[in-house]
């Protein structure tokens, strides 16, 4: 997995935001909708995204459901594909203090 500490996923609309991600180091679980879920290591995450490794196959612009610990499911839209590393934003951003909960829980 890449080690990078600051990836930038940018929004599909003209005003483009970029967050700044934290190194994670943590499991979560995603499926399509209507499909079984699978299994992902999350090594960034920020407020309105997140990157994932998994062998499961995603293509650019798939809608998902992430379930990341302690929150419900949430939906996120696959933005980058390298490999089996995937670059996902939410679809409604984490607020701010929930991604820096999840950040300090799951960092490196």
């Amino acid at each position: 997995m890449p080690g990078s500490n600051a990836f930038t996923i940018p929004s599909a609309g003209a005003n483009a935001r970029r967050a700044q991600r934290a190194s994670v180091d943590g499991r979560a679980r995603f499926r399509e909708a209507g499909q079984n879920p699978f299994d992902a290591e999350l090594f960034d995450l920020s407020s309105s995204g997140f990157r994932m490794f998994t062998f499961s196959r995603q293509a650019v612009g798939k809608r998902i459901w992430v379930s990341l610990p302690g929150l419900q499911p949430r939906e996120a839209i696959v933005r980058r594909a390298e490999g089996d590393n995937y670059g996902c934003e939410f679809v409604e951003p984490l607020h701010p203090s929930v991604a820096s909960h999840l950040q300090a829980t799951l960092g490196r």
